[in-house]
């Protein structure tokens, strides 16, 4: 996956469906759970598995994402827990996580992968929440036999 979210944008001015509608506008945090979870298609491949979860409701409609659901089906396997955490830094973060990033705590923002204590995925090419903004939130994912 290179940029599957702005894909979803490109997609949406040619076929304007309503699953499409979402993925382009909120599609973010689905994709950095595909890529938090090793799962690393093609950009296109990646809009089609997030149109499958809102087909199974594993992600709502509007691509809000329901973790345990979400995991089980992309991966078999059980999520333990969520965790739900406030940030300021993303340098301590080492494990593939979803992290939010906001530029004006009023507006919504952006999901991105964090490894290492870097953004290694960016669902957009372009993101003024992440050049402009700062970290805000992360959801550390505890998975059934993951050493931690």
């Amino acid at each position: 996956m290179t940029h599957p979210q702005t894909l979803a944008q490109r997609l949406y001015d040619h076929f304007p469906t309503a699953n499409l509608k979402q993925i382009k506008a909120n599609g973010c945090c689905a994709f950095v759970l595909l890529w938090c979870m090793g799962i690393e298609p093609e950009d296109i491949d990646a809009i089609m598995t997030v149109d499958n979860m809102i087909k199974a409701d594993v992600i709502k409609p509007n691509c809000i994402v329901k973790w345990f659901e979400s995991v089980r089906f992309l991966t078999g396997r059980e999520l333990v827990k969520v965790d739900f955490a406030k940030i300021n830094t993303i340098h301590n973060i080492k494990e593939r996580t979803p992290v939010y990033f906001q530029k004006n705590p009023d507006k919504e923002g952006h999901w991105v992968g964090v490894e290492n204590g870097e953004i290694k995925f960016n669902p957009l090419k372009r993101s003024v929440n992440v050049e402009e903004g700062r970290p805000t939130e992360a959801r550390f994912l505890f998975i059934k036999g993951d050493i931690k």
